[in-house]
Order: C-alpha cells, then sequence, then structure tokens
C-alpha cells in the first residue's frame, strides 16, 4: 500500500483528498510498523563467530527435526509425570485437610467433654440440693408424734449402747482385779520360794560349820588298794588306820539325820501356819484394794453428778429464756393481728395474758452423801482376820451398791440433759420461724 507525498504546504494539503490508510491514527499506526518493520539494536562484535550478546534476554538455536521428535515425546512424557505429581498433589492436599479435619474434631470433643463435666456436675450440685429440700420436707411434714416415737427409738438404742459398754467396763474392771490378785499371789509365792532357800542355805551353813570339828578322810579307791596289794605291811597298815574312822563318820551321819528330821517336822508345823497367815494377809489385802477401787470410783462418780446437775440447770435456764422470747414475739405478732382487723371491732379485750412460767425447780432428791472417814467402819488392828475380812467384804459390798445407784442416777441426768437438748432447739426453731412472719409482716407494712 502506497502512501502519496504531496509536496505542497500544509495549507494545501488539508485541502487534498485522503485515503483512509492515510489518516494518522493508531491503526495506519501499527500497519506501518509492520510493513516497514522494527529496527533491532545495533550489535557490535570483534570476532562474527562469537557475537556480543549483551542486552538480549534470550537466544536460542533453531531445533532440528530429530529434536523436534524427541522433544514432542519428552513432553508427552512429561504430561504423564505431571499428572502424576497432580495425583501426588491432591493426595497430600486431601490428606492435610483430612489431617486439619481431624484436629478440628479432636477439638470439638474436647471442649463437648468439657461442657458434660460441667453439666455432670451441674446435675450433682441440683441432685443434693433437691435432696436437702426432700429432707426438709420430710422434717416439716413429720408430726410431733413421729418425732416422739423416733426420739424414744433413739434414746433406747443409746441406752442399749450404754449397757453394753457398762458391762463391758465391769468385765474389764473384774479381769483387771483378778490380775492384780494373780500378782499379788504370785508374788507371795515368790517371797516363800525365796525364804525357803534362804533356810536352806542357812541349813547348809550350819551343817558346814557343825562338820568343821570332825575330819573326815577320804577311803582309799579300789586302784590304790589293787596297786598296794604287793606291799601287804604297808596295806595292812591302812586298813587298820581306816576302821575307825569310817566308824566315827558313820556316827556323825546318824547323829546328823536325827538332828535334821526334828528341826524338819517343827519347820513344817511353823511353815504351815505362817502360809495361812500369809493367804489371809493376801487376801486381806486384795479386799483392802477392792475398797479402795471402789471408793475412788464412787468419788468420781459424785463428781460426774455435779456436774450433770450444773449442765441440767444450766439448760433449764435456756429453755425458760427461750419460752419467754416466744411469748414476747407471740405477744407482738398479736398486736400487730389486731392492727390489721377493721376498726369497728372492739379493741376492749385484753391482750395480756398471765404467763405461767414454769419454773422448774428441780429437787434433788438424792442428797449427796458426806465422805466417810477413814477412821469410820475399820476395826482395830487387833482384831481377829475372819472379823477383818467379813467387815472389808461388807463395806466393799455396800460401796458397790453405791457406785452402781450413782451410775444409775447419772444415766438419767445425761438422758435428761438430751431431752432438755431437743426441747430448747425445737423452741429456737419456733422463735425463728415466728420472728421471720414478724419480721415480712413489718416489711409488708412499712
Amino acid at each position: 500500500m502506497a502512501v502519496a507525498f504531496s509536496p505542497l504546504g500544509e495549507k494545501e494539503l488539508e485541502a487534498c483528498f485522503m485515503y483512509e490508510s492515510e489518516k494518522p491514527n493508531v491503526h495506519n499506526q501499527l500497519l506501518k510498523q509492520i510493513q516497514y518493520g522494527v529496527q533491532l539494536k545495533r550489535v557490535q562484535c570483534n570476532d562474527r563467530s562469537r557475537p556480543l550478546l549483551d542486552g538480549l534476554r534470550k537466544f536460542r538455536r533453531q531445533l532440528t527435526i530429530e529434536e523436534q521428535i524427541q522433544k514432542a515425546a519428552e513432553t508427552e512424557e512429561a504430561v504423564v509425570e505431571g499428572d502424576e505429581l497432580d495425583d501426588i498433589d491432591r493426595v497430600r492436599d486431601d490428606l492435610q485437610s483430612t489431617k486439619q479435619m481431624l484436629a478440628l474434631e479432636l477439638r470439638n470433643k474436647e471442649a463437648v467433654e468439657r461442657e458434660n463435666k460441667r453439666l455432670l456436675a451441674k446435675i450433682l450440685n441440683l441432685e443434693v440440693e433437691i435432696e436437702k429440700e426432700k429432707n426438709t420436707k420430710k422434717q416439716e411434714d413429720r408430726t410431733p408424734q413421729v418425732l416422739k416415737k423416733e426420739f424414744e427409738e433413739e434414746t433406747k438404742k443409746l441406752q442399749s449402747e450404754l449397757q453394753e459398754s457398762q458391762h463391758a467396763v465391769e468385765e474389764i474392771e473384774n479381769k483387771y482385779h483378778d490380775t492384780v490378785g494373780q500378782l499379788d499371789m504370785t508374788k507371795n509365792d515368790l517371797e516363800e520360794a525365796l525364804r525357803k532357800n534362804q533356810q536352806l542355805e542357812r541349813k547348809l551353813a550350819s551343817i558346814a560349820k557343825g562338820g568343821e570339828g570332825h575330819i573326815l578322810t577320804k577311803q582309799p579307791s579300789a586302784k590304790k588298794i589293787v596297786q598296794s596289794k604287793d606291799d601287804k605291811t604297808i596295806g595292812a597298815n591302812k586298813i587298820n588306820s581306816t576302821n575307825p574312822e569310817e566308824e566315827e563318820e558313820s556316827e556323825y551321819e546318824e547323829v546328823t539325820e536325827t538332828e535334821t528330821e526334828t528341826e524338819s517336822s517343827e519347820e513344817d508345823e511353823t511353815d504351815q501356819a505362817a502360809l495361812q497367815e500369809r493367804r489371809t494377809a493376801r487376801e486381806l489385802k486384795l479386799l483392802v484394794t477392792k475398797l479402795k477401787s471402789f471408793k475412788e470410783k464412787e468419788t468420781m462418780a459424785r463428781k460426774e453428778r455435779h456436774v450433770l446437775r450444773e449442765q441440767l440447770k444450766k439448760q433449764q435456764q435456756a429453755l425458760r429464756d427461750e419460752k419467754k422470747n416466744y411469748k414476747k414475739l407471740q405477744k407482738e405478732v398479736d398486736k400487730m393481728a389486731k392492727l390489721m382487723k377493721d376498726d369497728d371491732e372492739n379493741d376492749s379485750e385484753s391482750d395480756e395474758e398471765g404467763e405461767s412460767e414454769e419454773d422448774e425447780t428441780e429437787s434433788d432428791s438424792e442428797s449427796e452423801e458426806s465422805e466417810q472417814e477413814e477412821s469410820e467402819g475399820e476395826l482395830p488392828p487387833d482384831t481377829p482376820s475372819d472379823k477383818k475380812k467379813q467387815n472389808l467384804t461388807e463395806r466393799s459390798k455396800m460401796h458397790e451398791n453405791c457406785l452402781a445407784a450413782l451410775k444409775k442416777g447419772n444415766y438419767l441426768l445425761k438422758a435428761n440433759i438430751d431431752k432438755l437438748k431437743d426441747d430448747l432447739f425445737k423452741q429456737r426453731e419456733m422463735s425463728l420461724t415466728l420472728q421471720e412472719d414478724l419480721n415480712s409482716v413489718l416489711a409488708e407494712l412499712g
């Protein structure tokens, strides 16, 4: 496509006709560049075999036919490998996503477990509260007769337990006394054996002292007699010399035997009398210890009774005060009820009720027995042992009966104290409920 150039001026050119391809727009400029081409950058080189390619981005050689075929095959293999790599990537992505989902699932599971534990603890707390409410409702629903029956059953149970414990204590005390008596008997037997041993030692010493005046020569042995048969004269002299010594020894033995027989008979009689005296003394000692233990227990029981009576007085005073407080609150409630009534009603009725306070003045029917003096009831020391034994047994029996009575009285005092405690608790509950009602009424009025 040729472009006409006119030698005319610009004014003349504006009046001349122009083809569409001659107009200076972007399309025509592109067509001109395509037609004439783009001037490449000049390349300077010293050697034609080694051109300077600085500034060029790429330089590729044209491939031959064999290289093109080989490249086509390689591209096919690359496509296959690419597919496999794509499969591996896909599997990896799937595994990664699965891992993330599992981690999320684990987090959700832990959160659910925590929530379940919290809800379970809340359920347990609610169950405990429900149980408490049920118990309180049962206690409120229980009538006084049922409460009285339960109290009687509880007291019977406590009484049986107390009796069992008392029996156990008595058995232990009896065993203790038996063991103490056995210990005293064994001590006395041991002393008696030691005394006999000392007597025998003294006898042996006296026998040894008595035999010092009579020197007893030792008889020759049979071996020496056989060896001295050759020397007849020497053997005869020895036999003659030993005969009078043997006679003296036999006489001494007879005398000592008679003396020991007489002494043994006399000592047997004295030993029997001493043994009887020791037995009676041991029995008296056991009775004295038994009486002493009964006295100590009796004093302890009396002290316990004094303490229990003080506690009983305190509980009675507290119950009286609580009843006064309850009556005072009852009067205030009655006044409030009368104020809330209609004005037409007559208020002439007297509100005050004569307080009949039950002053429970417990008269101590059982007067405190004065402690017996040590000299009272005791016999003089020169009285016979049989009378002493009888006196000690009677006194121990008396103190034992007194101790049993004291224990029974203490048990009854404890039962009365427990009953007063229950009454005081019930009275306080009644006062609290009445006070709450009064406060609620005052709050409504205020």
